[in-house]
């Protein structure tokens, strides 16, 4: 069971965003594992928020860590099962600073 984290207003994290490649079919078979790898971040606390983004514009994912440096996302990424199966064309870390609705992970209630 994830814990609930005690959320500040102004607290700086980082996103992560991936292109996925067209091929459907590559993204699909590596779904499962994908998954399973960001789960376990998630249970280490390290992983806030994922999902896909689909169009507008190219296929791909958002991932919101809460990490002490960009250096750490892109470790995580460099690990990411989807990296090793080819399924990222593209990828960018940003820092990020959750201003706005942060009252919404609060006491672990689900968005």
């Amino acid at each position: 069971m994830i814990e609930p984290v005690d959320w500040s207003p102004t607290m700086p994290l980082f996103t992560l965003t991936y292109r996925y490649t067209g091929d459907a079919e590559l993204v699909t078979a590596h779904r499962p594992e994908h998954r399973q790898y960001l789960r376990a971040l998630a249970e280490r606390g390290e992983l806030v928020v994922a999902g896909p983004l689909g169009g507008p514009g190219p296929v791909g994912g958002l991932l919101v860590f809460d990490v002490d440096s960009a250096g750490r996302v892109l470790a995580i990424a460099d690990n990411d099962p989807f990296q090793a199966r080819g399924v990222i064309v593209d990828r960018m870390v940003q820092s990020w600073t959750l201003s706005i609705g942060a009252d919404l992970f609060a006491n672990g209630s689900n968005v």
